[in-house]
């Protein structure tokens, strides 16, 4: 288990580093800054969301599996945030601000 977790670090890190690192140029920074926040915090909601019913779930099926609970949580949770932030970014860079209505393009 402490392996996916490293898998699961690396790739949170990774996504979000990505998520940033193609931030649009050109745009109002204030709407580009409103719509990371938005979209950063949609992933956590839908993380915590997925995560919190499972727990409790695993938990209760297997009272004495704290450990697997958790894991699962963190897991479900890690991976609905990434799936979040991957597809917001790309709505934002393809949609909310496409190459046609940046500055300099």
């Amino acid at each position: 288990m402490p392996f996916m977790f490293l898998i699961l670090a690396f790739l949170l890190w990774a996504v979000v580093w990505g998520f940033f690192h193609a931030n649009p140029r050109g745009v109002d920074g204030r709407r580009l800054l409103a719509c990371n926040i938005a979209i950063l915090a949609t992933g956590v909601a839908l993380a915590l969301t997925s995560a919190i019913p499972l727990y409790g779930d695993a938990l209760a099926a297997k009272p004495d599996h704290a450990a697997v609970a958790i894991y699962l949580a963190i897991m479900a949770g890690g991976s609905a945030f990434m799936i979040v932030v991957a597809a917001g970014g790309l709505l934002r860079n393809l949609a909310l601000f496409p190459l046609s209505k940046r500055k300099g393009s």
